[in-house]
């Protein structure tokens, strides 16, 4: 048997027992979040999903050493007008060894996120840097409060630890982990900020604030009450669509017990995302909920805190949510499907139609796949080297080859490949770069690797600011109209899909309230551009918003091609949209 981990962009990076000869894959049973088990994704959605054995040019099928003469090509053609373009499809950390081409070869890579860039931004604001919340933290406190997380979907071991708590849910979506809850708020769609400003407020005149934790521990804390002051009750109680019985009980709930905040990334998926996590990381720092055990906030933690990366990467970078693909001659896509996921679909489309050389690197066929000029058959996890870090745990997994495969090319190859054509040096043995990673981690007496980063309670020994204290938001900036016209715009992951990959959801959610009937075709319309969807209808979704899964197809002609104010991630639900009949 061989232990390796799941490549897959979820929060939970399981660790995997492997049967060598029959691959049948079971949760580590002793890893602190895997316990044994593992998700609908990887049991099921990976074993059936249909994978490409063969490189194309313009349709046809040839040799891979005739699709890597075109690559490499393609690429001295381009000279300087060479992007790469990674996805998240796989994110073990041997998929960054590409960056090393645009690093050595003059061309350009991206910045910036399509999933929780703003939230990051948000969180380095007040502590300096993201670090993941431990489970065994997270197995300490007396409440949970998952706040625009649909846990049972997007990390599912996570379920495990809800058990026995206290649990609060704030989304505008009633999830099946609301359903759960001793307290939910179905809050209005983008009013979390507005949430998070009066609970704070709150606090204080509750005399519920850590009077210690702040006066020790945070900069500038007495003015930060007077910030709080400027957000008027009535109308950010009106903001959130909640009563103050509404406030007076989810401040119950919180009173005297130690307090994890779960957060997803749809609070930050818009303009303001960056501000929200500040104010929702602001929130638990009057409460002195950093550094102590069984309290903190856990959202995306950067996997890569307190490494020093092996793998050069490139200074010349774009905007990842707005990746300006027309502007070069050859464009690599490694493991995404921007035709899908980008925000403005049409845009992207015209983009991406205009590219000389446009190569896709991946594992499965999809829009930007049937697009390319180029198609190369990528290697899946279990037939290569890789290592898997996580951005919800401190724990580190090797990933060591299992099998062989008569097809496809990994990561890895592909790079040393295209470096030794344009005459350079190659790269190192791919165990290299994994030993310079696993050399900085911290063994537990189990054999379980930590991140160098890793802390019991983080923040425990101060945060990573300039003050070196907590950093509270100092102002606040929005010129979103969230009275405009329309129904807002919900874009959650599905539990059959992960991004575009694997059984994609076809169908429009809706609350009964708008008169329509079930697998009824609607149309949805924005500024944007508009599609054309079957209906579903549930009670679980406000009167106020339509819900489209990520990953629909067509969806993202209705997303808005901006970035949020910091972070430079993709501002999916910031827009408004109507629903109209066809007949």
């Amino acid at each position: 048997m061989k232990i390796t981990a799941c490549p897959l962009d979820c929060y939970d990076a399981c660790a995997i027992v492997v049967d060598p000869k029959t691959q049948k894959m079971t949760g580590l049973s002793h890893h602190p979040m895997t316990r044994g088990s593992l998700c609908v994704h990887l049991n099921r959605h990976y074993k059936k999903a249909k994978r490409i054995k063969h490189p194309r040019i313009d349709g046809k099928e040839v040799s891979m050493e005739e699709a890597m003469e075109a690559v490499v090509r393609a690429i001295k053609d381009a000279g300087e007008d060479f992007l790469l373009y990674r996805g998240s499809g796989n994110v073990g950390f041997m998929q960054s060894i590409t960056e090393i081409l645009p690093a050595r070869l003059g061309g350009w890579t991206t910045e910036g996120s399509l999933c929780d860039g703003a939230g990051q931004a948000g969180v380095e604001a007040g502590r300096g840097i993201s670090l993941a919340l431990p489970p065994e933290s997270i197995e300490q406190a007396d409440a949970i409060i998952v706040w625009g997380r649909n846990v049972s979907v997007t990390d599912p071991h996570m379920m495990e630890l809800l058990k026995n708590k206290t649990l609060i849910v704030i989304d505008p979506v009633k999830t099946k982990v609301a359903k759960m809850a001793d307290l939910y708020m179905q809050i209005r769609p983008r009013s979390d900020f507005y949430l998070a400003m009066l609970l704070a407020r709150f606090m204080f005149m509750e005399d519920m604030e850590d009077k210690t934790f702040m006066e020790e521990r945070c900069e500038d804390a007495d003015w930060y009450y007077d910030f709080l002051r400027t957000f008027r009750i009535r109308i950010s109680l009106d903001k959130c669509d909640i009563s103050l019985d509404d406030l007076g009980d989810l401040l119950y709930q919180m009173q005297n017990r130690k307090c994890v905040f779960l957060v997803g990334t749809g609070v930050q998926k818009y303009s303001i995302g960056n501000q929200v996590l500040q104010a929702i990381d602001g929130l638990a720092a009057v409460l002195g909920f950093f550094g102590k055990p069984g309290c903190g906030v856990s959202f995306l933690g950067d996997s890569m805190a307190g490494f020093n990366s092996p793998i050069q990467k490139s200074a010349k970078k774009v905007a990842k949510p707005l990746a300006p693909f027309g502007r070069f001659e050859t464009v690599l896509i490694q493991g995404g499907n921007p035709a899908a996921q980008m925000p403005a679909q049409q845009k992207v489309a015209q983009e991406l139609s205009s590219v000389k050389n446009l190569i896709y690197f991946g594992l499965y066929e999809n829009e930007t796949s049937r697009m390319a000029h180029i198609v190369l058959p990528a290697k899946d996890f279990l037939e290569k080297e890789d290592l898997r870090l996580s951005y919800a745990h401190p724990y580190v997994q090797p990933m060591p080859k299992i099998k062989e495969s008569n097809f496809g090319i990994s990561e890895y190859e592909l790079a040393d490949s295209v470096l030794r054509a344009f005459g350079q040096e190659g790269l190192q043995s791919a165990q290299s770069y994994i030993d310079a990673m696993v050399s900085q981690c911290i063994e537990e007496p189990s054999g379980l690797l930590r991140s160098p980063a890793y802390k019991r309670h983080p923040y425990e020994d101060g945060f990573e600011t300039e003050s070196g204290n907590f950093e509270f938001l100092e102002e606040f900036e929005d010129d979103f109209d969230d009275e405009a016209e329309g129904l807002w715009l919900l874009t959650p992951k599905s539990q059959h899909s992960l991004n575009s990959q694997f059984q994609r959801e076809s169908h429009v959610w809706l609350h009964p309230g708008h008169g329509f009937a079930e697998n009824e075709t609607v149309r949805i319309v924005s500024e944007h551009g508009e599609v054309e969807l079957p209906v579903r209808l549930s009670e679980d979704v406000r009167t106020d918003s339509v819900l489209i899964y990520s990953g629909t197809p067509g969806i993202n002609r209705l997303t808005p091609p901006i970035m949020s104010l910091e972070g430079k991630n993709a501002c999916y639900q910031e827009v408004k949209v109507k629903i109209e009949g066809l007949s």
